[in-house]
């Protein structure tokens, strides 16, 4: 029998979501994927002993996971998520109202019944500019409900098993108190701590291998020069100004080697270079910064070594 070999990749990223400026976070993807997807997806593989996977964590997301961990972080969500129900302004409840029902409905929100119910209240679908006049209908237990059953459903199954204070608020379901919103917060913040330590731990003990990738997630070979797109699109439209900054280039690969061993205490091997995208210029940085490897897809590569290539009707490659 054919032996086939298969090397699983998982890239985690996220783009940098913090307004410098002001030291706020304007969307939450870094927290909600944090306390739904990125502990348990590492955390399997404990049953399953012998199956090898690599998980790509990318600096920038890694970054905000730490500023997570800390209490007070500035983030949008969770400024309107602070506070109380009255003290939200017209404009606050209703991107309450809008965006506090971001999670699937059928998988995420119909288990918690009240937040199903809620939902159904403010309309599955509705016309954007009637949104203040749903407002109007939503006392503020509802709004308060909200706030708490948008996070929790966005808590993975496997930690209400764990922390009793979310099957208190599972089992409550509905009228929640202010303090309830303290149980939210301290949940997620431990979550979040966990998450590099076990990264780390599966990585000593060889279950999984990590990689990373420059600090940023730019396109390297167009970091180091422009003119490189059109190696690829030879009749590409470039912007008049030409662009080429190598150091930078350079640097957001060493930043992101830094920023690895500081976590994980040894240098990465490998790393996904963003989108994929390679270049001879920017192997040589790689090489510089003692990455070992890179990963990319099949028509990078054919495209690379001039190896026509094409899928027939069953999606192969011929």
């Amino acid at each position: 029998m054919e032996r086939v070999c298969v090397a699983f990749l998982w890239h985690i990223h996220q783009p940098f979501y913090k307004n410098l400026s002001t030291g706020k976070y304007l969307l939450p993807w870094v927290l909600l994927h944090g306390t739904k997807d990125y502990y348990d997806m590492a955390y399997i593989l404990k049953e399953f002993p012998g199956l090898k996977q690599n998980f790509n964590l990318v600096p920038s997301l890694v970054k905000q996971l730490e500023d997570y961990e800390q209490a007070g972080v500035k983030d949008t969500y969770l400024e309107v998520f602070r506070k109380t129900p009255k003290d939200l302004a017209d404009d606050e409840k209703i991107f309450l109202l809008t965006n506090f029902f971001n999670a699937n409905w059928e998988n995420m929100i119909r288990p918690f019944p009240r937040y199903y119910e809620l939902l159904k209240k403010r309309g599955f679908y509705y016309p954007r500019e009637g949104i203040r006049e749903i407002k109007g209908y939503f006392t503020d237990e509802d709004l308060r409900d909200i706030q708490i059953l948008f996070f929790l459903a966005w808590m993975d199954p496997m930690f209400f098993d764990r922390y009793e204070g979310l099957q208190y608020l599972k089992s409550k379901g509905k009228v929640f108190s202010e303090d309830d919103k303290l149980v939210i917060e301290e949940v997620q913040r431990s979550i979040i701590k966990g998450i590099i330590p076990l990264y780390k731990e599966l990585a000593q003990a060889q279950t999984i291998e990590l990689s990373t990738s420059p600090f940023y997630h730019p396109i390297i070979p167009l970091l180091i020069d422009n003119k490189a797109a059109r190696e690829a699109m030879p009749d590409v439209r470039l912007p008049e100004k030409p662009f080429s900054w190598p150091e930078d280039a350079s640097r957001q690969i060493g930043d992101a080697v830094a920023l690895f061993k500081r976590l994980v205490g040894t240098n990465p091997k490998g790393m996904w270079p963003p989108e994929g995208s390679v270049s001879n210029d920017a192997f040589k940085l790689y090489v510089d910064q003692g990455v070992e490897w890179l990963a990319t897809d099949e028509y990078i590569l054919y495209e690379s070594i001039g190896v026509p290539h094409f899928r027939d009707g069953n999606g192969f490659l011929t």
